[in-house]
């Protein structure tokens, strides 16, 4: 597992937001934050305060919106790396 309980803690205590939501489908398909923060363009530290439920930039949402689709969608964090790389036309 690549999340440490601290964090899957501080996801389940957090508000439920849209950033918070993309922690939970991050956890639940071990999907690392490494991979989150190269498919948005965003920092580390960003996506894990989004996971905290800080508010999320506008302009992230619909990249953020999308990759939670392709998490609900992929239960194989490769395939759903592969998926988002494609769809952003992200070089894996």
């Amino acid at each position: 597992m690549s999340y440490t309980q601290k964090t899957i803690d501080a996801v389940a205590e957090a508000p439920k937001t849209l950033g918070n939501q993309l922690g939970r489908w991050s956890i639940y398909r071990d999907f690392s934050v490494m991979r989150i923060a190269k498919i948005t363009g965003a920092t580390r530290q960003s996506v894990y305060n989004w996971f905290s439920g800080r508010e999320v930039f506008p302009a992230y949402r619909p990249i953020i919106e999308a990759l939670i689709q392709i998490l609900r969608a992929n239960p194989d964090p490769e395939v759903a790396y592969q998926e988002a790389c494609k769809k952003f036309n992200i070089n894996p």
